[in-house]
Order: C-alpha cells, then structure tokens, then sequence
C-alpha cells in the first residue's frame, strides 16, 4: 500500500509540472522496487491504454529501459535471476533527445545467497544505470 500511495504521489506531481507547463521534460528516475509491469511503475507511467483517455498522450512517461537488450535489462541479482526494479521514465518529448542507456550489472552478487552463509558485500547490490540524454534544461524538484 506504501508504494502504491508513493506512486500516485509522484504521478500527481509529475502531472502539476505539466498542468503548469505542457511541454516540461521530465526525468522520474530511481529504485521503484518494482518490476515494469507491477501497478506503482504503471501508475507513474500514465500509459493510455491504462487510462482509456486518449487526450493524456502527451503526458505518458516513457520507460527506457526497453533499448538495452532483454539478457542485459537487470539491476538487481536476487535467487539466481536478473530483476529490473530501477527505472528512468522519460516525457515523450525527450525520446528525441535520448542517445541510449546503459546498466553496469556485470559484477552484481546475488546477496539472497549471500544470506545464507552470512556474508557481506560492501557495494550496492543495485547496478548503476547511465543514460544518454542531450540538450535539455535540467531542473530539480524535491517531493
């Protein structure tokens, strides 16, 4: 209940920013801890389908994660399988702008089974995530 109110939070700011000025880019970036198809990254999304409003194109946030190949698209190694539970939601308007991604998951350690014989890794057990877009206005809005 926590995510999902979390969720619709986001998705009212991120429709206030674009109540005031329809052409804002937006950048909704971060751990979800979720899964893309789970109803908190759905919700934050606006997909239209999910709507049935076709008037909210504009305002969809576009997951781009899709450009990185299906056996590289994970952030996090958990019970011997690659998760994708950190995303980057763009507005339509910077697909434009993107040049690409990039996750760093090549020395990801599955800490499940590290718990079990109690070890620890100093790093993230998240995989950094970079991606590649130009000639944009950069603003920040703390929630």
């Amino acid at each position: 209940m926590k995510r999902m109110s979390q969720a619709l939070e986001v998705r009212r700011l991120v429709d206030q920013i674009l109540d005031t000025d329809p052409n804002a880019q937006i950048v909704v970036a971060g751990d979800f801890n979720a899964s893309p198809d789970e109803v908190t990254v759905m919700a934050i999304r606006g997909d239209v389908e999910n709507t049935g409003n076709a008037d909210l194109v504009g305002r969809v946030l576009v997951p781009i994660e899709h450009t990185i190949p299906a056996p590289a698209r994970f952030t996090l190694y958990h019970q011997g399988r690659g998760e994708m539970l950190d995303h980057m939601l763009i507005t339509r308007n910077l697909l434009a702008h993107y040049r690409g991604s990039e996750i760093h998951n090549e020395v990801l350690h599955d800490k499940s089974a590290a718990f079990a014989i109690d070890r620890k890794y100093h790093e993230s057990d998240h995989a950094p995530r970079r991606s590649h877009v130009l000639n944009i206005r950069l603003s920040a809005v703390d929630a």
